[in-house]
Parts: structure tokens; sequence; C-alpha cells
């Protein structure tokens, strides 16, 4: 995303594209050409735009909502702030979102992060490498705009139940889990994805479905 003055903005999905594929993030920032969206779900976005709605709620009142007593130590931050900025150079900047975010009784803020599950997220042993990545990146925004860090954040798991009694409302599953954050390890990627930007149109990743496709096309074409 560029604003007026051209400055390339990196999210933290676009990152996520350069360890998928160097040459769809280069096309993304260089080329505004984005990677095609596809057949997707929007369930989970809309699961997101209801619990930030309950989330909101319970903020003027001091109080973590009942689904996350227990589960989670801290206040909602109020006022709330979502999006967080970070200058890498005059070139480039780093920006994110926040779906939560919690203070701790030393005045620390720890991220929260909603999840939609398709699987349930209890059986789950280790944390996509994708989530550790963004919890890691909301710590380091955190910082570089003057905020104390606990060292950890929170993923909010929203997984629907087995239940016989559908007909008295859909039960849901709240799984939390709690992530240290590692923001020192953010600056070395960032730097990484700007290299590729500076450089020429990378070659694409072996296992890109979209690069694969499009190769096919041509050789289809010729």
């Amino acid at each position: 995303m560029e604003t007026e003055n051209k400055k390339i903005w990196i999210s933290h999905s676009g990152l996520d594209i350069l360890y998928r594929c160097p040459r769809c993030f280069w096309l993304k920032y260089r080329r505004g050409i984005n990677q095609p969206e596809g057949i997707a779900s929007r369930l989970a976005d809309r699961f997101d735009r209801i619990l930030k709605s309950y989330f909101n709620l319970f903020r003027p009142l001091g109080e973590l909502p009942p689904m996350i007593q227990g589960k989670i130590e801290g206040k909602l931050e109020n006022p709330f702030r979502e999006t967080y900025f970070y200058s890498i150079n005059e070139q480039y900047g780093f920006l994110a979102k926040l779906d939560e975010c919690v203070v701790n009784d030393q005045s620390e803020k720890v991220p929260v992060d909603f999840k939609t599950s398709s699987s349930d997220p209890r059986q789950r042993t280790e944390v996509f490498p994708a989530y550790q990545h963004q919890m890691d990146e909301f710590a380091f925004l955190l910082e570089q705009n003057r905020h104390k860090t606990a060292g950890f954040g929170y993923l909010v798991y929203v997984y629907p139940a087995e239940s016989d009694q559908l007909h008295m409302g859909f039960p849901m599953i709240v799984h939390v889990v709690k992530l240290s954050t590692h923001p020192e390890t953010v600056l070395e990627r960032l730097q990484e994805g700007t290299a590729v930007l500076d450089g020429p149109l990378p070659e694409p990743s072996a296992d890109c479905p979209f690069c694969r496709w499009r190769e096919s096309l041509n050789g289809f074409l010729k």
C-alpha cells in the first residue's frame, strides 16, 4: 500500500506473503498486483466484527468479557488504539492492526488476536508460524511506539462445539493460548522484505500455486 508521498507501507499479511513467495510479495508492493483471492469464506471476518463489538461493551466498565475471564489477566485497553505504524526509512514503513489489547497491573500492554478455528484448537500442540510472527510484530510495533510490553500475547480461538440442542443456541468453545513474543526478531524480517523490494523481480517460490498457474498458462498460450 502506498500513501500520497509514495511511501510503501508493508502490512503483516503482506510480509507473510514474502515467506511463501518472494515474487508475489514483490509484485504486490512494486506493481500493485495481488494474489487472486479466489473463493474465500467471510465467516472469520464476521466473527472478528462480532467479537470486537462484544469486547467494546465491557471496555468502559473496566471489566474483561465473561468469555475470557479467568483465561486472561489484566483489563481492556481504554481507549483502545487499533493501528500502529513504524517508519523503516524514507521509502518503507510497517503497519498492523490489533484485534484487542490488554493492560496488566504493571501497565504493560499485551496484544490479543482473535482466531476462528475449523478444528478443535485444544488438540493442537504447535502454533502456526504466521501466528507467532504476528504476535512478535504486534509487540515490536507497541515497543516502537513507546509502550511497555509484557513479553507475551494471547490468541483467542473461537470454535463451534458439538451439540444436540442447537435449537437452544449454537455453542462455542473459547480457547486461549498464551504466546511469548520476540519483537527483536522483527527488524531482520523487515530488512529482508525491503531488500527484496529494492531488487529485481525475484524468482517464484517452487511451491507457489499462483506462480505455477501463471507458468502453466504461459506454456499453453505459446
